[in-house]
């Protein structure tokens, strides 16, 4: 292993939670129950992309600057001043920077939102850039967003971990040809059985990312 991309909500912050109720608790006051799927589908697309499969798949009648610009304002607030880091983030962090691996963070949530995270728990200090599906290009869910990834840090695929709690992009990655570590996370727990019958690598805690 030469490098490793970190994925952010339900790997380095416990933020799922956060991002399941976000929608559900909107949808509610619409009479609408969102289905498990479409919440794992959101997973891996920008805040964007989201809200328009969230309109076109329940038919919303607000227009997407709405739907952004209220999600934005509620988003902003949890990053700011609520989302906790996950168990042994920064102690994971600092051991693999002391032994000089490239560390990046491949997320789907947008660069503003990640920015706020960055600077609240000072993930620059150990991150050497920030992936996002709108810089990037691709959806975690395609393998084109880790393959962009390993070759813009200069590293071949089966040479880049990555660690992240969804299936959908664990089995994207393996597809590219890097090596997926699978993270539990209480919000994506109807899913835990398929990483771990797919991925040979999978966690409970960040800190087991040493026994690897």
């Amino acid at each position: 292993m030469r490098a490793i991309i970190f994925d952010l909500d339900g790997t380095l912050v416990d933020s799922m939670g956060f991002w399941r109720s976000v929608s559900r608790d909107f949808l509610k006051t619409k009479s609408i129950d969102i289905d498990d799927e479409v919440q794992h589908q959101m997973t891996t697309m920008s805040l964007e992309k989201s809200l328009a499969y969230l309109k076109d798949y329940y038919n919303l009648e607000e227009s997407l600057e709405e739907l952004h610009r209220e999600f934005s304002r509620i988003v902003a607030d949890f990053y700011e001043n609520k989302v906790p880091l996950k168990d042994n983030a920064i102690e994971i962090l600092d051991y693999f920077k002391s032994r000089g691996y490239k560390i990046v963070i491949g997320t789907s949530t947008a660069e503003n939102f990640v920015d706020i995270v960055a600077k609240k728990y000072n993930l620059y200090a150990y991150a050497e850039k920030i992936f996002t599906v709108d810089n990037v290009g691709y959806l975690k869910s395609q393998k084109e967003f880790f393959l962009k990834i390993a070759q813009t840090i200069g590293e071949a695929p089966e040479d880049v971990y990555l660690i992240d709690d969804s299936f959908l992009a664990l089995r994207a990655a393996k597809e590219a040809g890097l090596v997926p570590v699978g993270i539990y996370d209480e919000n994506s727990d109807d899913k835990w059985d398929i990483i771990k019958e797919e991925q040979e690598y999978y966690i409970s805690n960040l800190i087991e990312l040493t026994e690897i």
